[in-house]
């Protein structure tokens, strides 16, 4: 027969912890909600007694380390024995403008190239004249020194840079332009060429030049005109870093 209820009063013979005053009165976490639904046919007298409540006084675990798979990246790459990836450029490291210099001699002994002029008749007003079956020495200046190339192309072909002095102010570098099984233009006619360039984290140059290619027969059309000793293009760098914009070109 289970004991009578009681509130707890004076002569309540029930243990503190398992009087139904005390569970009304919220003094015992411990007392799960399947009692009260049962009502005292839900307590044990032959059950153990309840553990004392945690204190928020006692001492914290120590926290174990986390799994390499949870660490920093830079973390990782310290444990692993590897570098960190290089930083990008930030913006505030691009230089606001960039002059490239381009120059061009037809090998083998440094010979002068020319332009003509041609007014509106075509895309452009000047017209670059280039003998096919030719090698032309490029040489590459950059301003300030501290951008870096990597590839140039000129009408589809790769020329190589090969970096041959930097400082502060410049950077220079030179590469061959092989003109060999390049179509020569038909008369009265002119090729549009496209001319690239590639660098570090700052961008790509674009730009076209109106070229004219001469069979070597006709080798004496190209040692007239107005010779130039290299083409300057004045260009801006953009925060995504794709193509820069050109403001301005001069031959010189």
């Amino acid at each position: 027969m289970s004991p009578n209820p009681c509130d707890g009063e004076e002569g309540c013979v029930h243990p503190l912890p398992r009087c139904r005053a005390a569970i009304r009165g919220g003094k015992n976490p411990n007392i799960s909600s399947a009692s009260f639904g049962k009502g005292w046919a839900g307590w044990d007298p032959a059950a153990p007694p309840l553990p004392p409540p945690s204190s928020s006084s006692s001492p914290s675990q120590p926290r174990s380390p986390l799994p390499a798979s949870r660490l920093p990246r830079r973390g990782r790459d310290e444990r692993r024995g590897r570098s960190p990836p290089p930083r990008r450029q930030a913006m505030d490291d691009i230089p606001g403008l960039v002059k490239i210099s381009v120059s061009l001699k037809i090998q083998p002994n440094d010979g002068a190239v020319y332009f003509k002029v041609d007014g509106q008749r075509f895309g452009q007003n000047r017209t670059i004249k280039l003998l096919t079956g030719a090698k032309y020495k490029i040489e590459v200046a950059l301003r300030p020194g501290t951008v870096q190339a990597t590839t140039m192309g000129i009408g589809g072909i790769n020329v190589p840079l090969e970096e041959k002095s930097r400082d502060a102010q410049v950077a220079s570098y030179t590469g061959i332009y092989d003109t060999e099984g390049v179509p020569h233009t038909k008369s009265g006619e002119r090729q549009p060429i496209q001319v690239n360039m590639q660098f570090n984290d700052i961008g790509v140059f674009e730009t076209v030049w109106q070229v004219k290619f001469y069979n070597y027969h006709k080798r004496d059309h190209c040692q007239w005109g107005n010779s130039f000793g290299s083409i300057e293009y004045e260009c801006k760098p953009n925060e995504t870093r794709s193509l820069m914009w050109i403001n301005k070109e001069t031959f010189h």
